[in-house]
């Protein structure tokens, strides 16, 4: 959905780049994709976690800044292994047309990705429990998330809460087809990808923790499986959908700096 958002608000120079870096595009295992969309490519980097060479890149899709202490950069994003670093990284090497088309084509796709996962307050925020991944919680009283195991609170705001708010809207092309006024995309331009990143973080301390009843405090963390249903579902799909549409503003703007002449 952000992809597709996304693509609608490209510059016709960054169109014609993002056609010429997706025309030869792999997949994972390295065979022709045929690929030829933002969202169609949107699942790259998790695909590659599949190989023991993107496994190795999983702290990329983090921005760990901590909810209990003072955020320390060098610590949570220790050597730029973190979502915001690895954005600028890759858009500096979209911008470099010295640099071979593969290299440039996966750097689309790690844009394409990353923007997203920042945008999810869960991958930019650490509350001691890598990111929700260590809170279980039943979802409308469902508890395993196989094959993954137990379901957790980060895997609700990555699928679950996602899925739900899908249906009730009645599919992702609503979502992502739904009319953006001017006066928006101007207010979600505004800011630098930090802002962005705080932003999430923001939306962690105050909405995702707070709204789960059990959540605890960073001082005493919840124990257990946490209950999510109705009310938090309530509070928490406007903000997803809001994320979603941001997230595609903000990954065509950065696309389209990075694409200009």
């Amino acid at each position: 959905m952000v992809g597709e958002i996304a693509e609608r608000h490209l510059t016709m120079q960054a169109r014609r780049e993002v056609a010429l870096l997706l025309r030869r595009d792999r997949l994972a295992d390295r065979t022709l994709s045929h690929r030829a969309t933002l969202g169609e490519i949107a699942s790259w980097a998790d695909e590659i976690k599949d190989y023991p060479w993107g496994r190795k890149l999983a702290a990329w899709h983090f921005d760990d800044v901590p909810l209990c202490e003072p955020p320390e950069p060098g610590k949570y994003c220790r050597n730029g292994r973190c979502a915001s670093a690895q954005i600028e990284a890759h858009l500096a090497l979209l911008k470099d047309r010295g640099a071979t088309m593969r290299r440039r084509n996966e750097a689309l796709k790690w844009v394409v990705h990353l923007v997203g996962d920042i945008h999810q307050p869960l991958h930019a925020s650490d509350r001691r429990d890598r990111g929700g991944n260590a809170v279980l919680v039943s979802f409308f009283g469902r508890t395993d998330n196989a094959p993954y195991g137990p379901i957790n609170l980060h895997a609700i705001w990555d699928v679950h809460l996602v899925q739900r708010l899908v249906a009730e809207r009645g599919g992702e092309a609503a979502i992502a087809g739904a009319a953006i006024a001017p006066a928006e995309k101007a207010a979600w331009e505004k800011g630098s990808l930090q802002d962005w990143v705080a932003e999430s973080h923001a939306l962690a301390r105050d909405a995702v923790y707070p709204a789960l009843r059990g959540a605890g405090s960073c001082a005493h963390p919840p124990q257990g499986i946490v209950a999510v249903g109705e009310a938090y579902y309530a509070n928490s799909a406007p903000i997803i959908e809001a994320q979603i549409r941001k997230a595609g503003i903000r990954l065509a703007k950065v696309l389209n700096q990075a694409f200009e002449p």
